[in-house]
C-alpha cells in the first residue's frame, strides 16, 4: 500500500481504538528487507500456517507509516483489537476487519478505494 494510504488508512484507525498508543504490527520475516532494515533478530514473533514468522514491533497506530525500505507491517491490530489489518504479501488488497462505524469511515476516506463486505449469516 502506497505510504499516502497508509497515513490515510491509520488516521481513520487511530479514532476507531481506545489503544491508539498501544499497537502490534508484523512484518514477514521472509521480506529481505526485513532483515536489512534493522529488526530485531531476536524478540517477539507471530507465526501463520504457512508462513514464515512475522517480527513484531510495538508502537502506536500512526507508526504504521513508518516502512521497511517502503513496505508497510502486513499484520497489525490496537490492544483493544477494535479491528485488525492483513496486508499478505502476495496479494494486492488489504484486508481490514472492524466495526460497521469504522468501516464507514474508512470508505468516506477520500484516499482510499474500498469495497465493503458482511458476514455470511447462515
Amino acid at each position: 500500500m502506497p505510504e499516502g494510504q497508509l497515513a490515510a488508512v491509520a488516521t481513520v484507525l487511530a479514532e476507531h481504538t481506545a489503544t491508539a498508543g498501544d499497537c502490534w504490527f508484523g512484518f514477514w520475516s521472509g521480506r529481505g528487507a526485513a532483515r536489512s532494515m534493522g529488526l530485531p533478530r531476536f524478540g517477539p514473533r507471530l507465526t501463520i500456517p504457512y508462513r514464515e514468522d512475522f517480527l513484531l514491533v510495538h508502537g502506536a497506530v500512526r507508526d504504521a507509516v513508518r516502512t521497511l525500505d517502503s513496505w508497510g507491517p502486513n499484520l497489525w491490530w490496537p490492544r483493544d483489537r477494535a479491528w485488525f489489518v492483513a496486508s499478505d504479501i502476495d496479494l494486492m488488497s488489504t484486508y481490514i476487519g472492524s466495526s460497521v462505524e469504522c468501516a464507514r469511515a474508512l470508505h468516506a476516506c477520500p484516499e482510499l478505494e474500498t469495497i465493503g463486505t458482511a458476514r455470511r449469516r447462515r
